[in-house]
């Protein structure tokens, strides 16, 4: 089993959360996106402008990670 994941780097995030099978969408007009994935009925949706990763990300990540 992997260990968790607690980044604070939005681009390390990015492309773990790719490498996993999400998308990231960016919603119109607004600097935000919604990370999506197959695995979950629901999208996350973050603010883009942001230096840090949200709790909310963290977790579906690692909830991937560990059904991976």
């Amino acid at each position: 089993m992997p260990h968790p994941i607690h980044t604070s780097n939005p681009r390390l995030f990015n492309r773990l959360w790719r490498s996993l099978g999400g998308r990231i969408v960016p919603v119109r007009r607004t600097g935000e996106v919604f990370y999506i994935h197959e695995r979950f009925c629901r999208p996350v949706r973050a603010n883009a402008r942001r230096l840090d990763v949200p709790a909310k990300l963290l977790s579906r990540l690692n909830e991937l990670l560990r059904a991976s």
